[in-house]
């Protein structure tokens, strides 16, 4: 995709987005109903389900306004968008919390891969801060997501299975699918991390006068995967310069009528 760089060893996937490109505004607005409201808004004759309706609804109400949750959302995003290019996972629940206009109560994202094995993926994402490169601040970011689903899955909490059938639930639109994916989720429940297959996604907006280590992600991959706290492990680490830049474009949508005028 034009604009990003993929570097790639193994289970570790590095995306460097170098600038908001016109492929990745495609991608983005091309797949934003899905992403927010999951496949079946594809085929929904629902007005909230529109693009014009989805678009607003997440420019005004969804993108929280205290920074640091603001960066999270839109690191998140950004981590479903690209996930959809640069893996072979089928994301399977929808961006938007389904019960209120807060943020989701349950896991970050949920996936299937080629071999129908159930993936919980965990975003992280944050801005340089005290940090003094690029590396460093996504390897706390991906520490932050291991001890967040490390701590959520091991806790005998139904609540939050429950809130991932149900996202599951209103997410898919073929039938046979949705069961096969839903009893998936059901045979993955256990209150335990050591069973499951895990995605900790690390974000960081910074500038691109350091670059995410390779190396230093590998050793951080390898002393996660040592400590045996999930069964299989990937880390999708991503640098992009700023987070405002896709807050602008999404704001263009509903300004402009964007998506109107690329289709014209």
């Amino acid at each position: 995709m034009e604009g990003i760089v993929e570097r790639k060893n193994g289970e570790i996937t590095i995306l460097e987005v170098q600038y908001l490109s016109e492929d990745l505004k495609k991608k983005i607005q091309d797949e934003l109903v899905e992403i927010c409201h999951g496949e079946y808004a594809l085929v929904s004759d629902f007005d909230e389900h529109s693009f014009e309706a989805t678009v607003k609804e997440l420019v005004y109400y969804r993108i929280p306004k205290y920074k640091n949750k603001k960066v999270g959302a839109i690191g998140e995003l950004l981590l479903n968008v690209l996930m959809r290019e640069f893996t072979d996972m089928k994301v399977v629940s929808p961006f938007f919390n389904l019960e209120e206009r807060n943020a989701k109560k349950g896991f970050d994202i949920i996936a299937v891969d080629s071999n129908m094995e159930l993936w919980i993926i965990e975003s992280k994402a944050g801005e340089l801060g005290k940090y003094k490169n690029s590396t460093n601040k996504v390897r706390e970011r991906i520490n932050a997501a291991k001890n967040d689903l490390d701590t959520r899955l091991n806790e005998h909490n139904s609540q939050l299975w429950l809130n991932a059938m149900n996202s599951v639930r209103s997410a898919l639109d073929d039938a046979s699918e949705k069961n096969t994916i839903l009893n998936i989720l059901r045979d993955n429940k256990s209150y335990s991390s050591c069973d499951k297959n895990v995605v900790l996604g690390g974000t960081v907006f910074c500038v691109f006068d350091t670059k995410i280590d390779l190396a230093k992600i590998e050793e951080l991959y390898n002393s996660i995967l040592k400590s045996k706290k999930f069964s299989k492990l990937k880390l999708i680490a991503i640098q992009k310069q700023t987070y405002q830049a896709i807050i602008d474009f999404l704001a263009t949508l509903v300004e402009n009528d964007y998506y109107g005028q690329i289709d014209s």
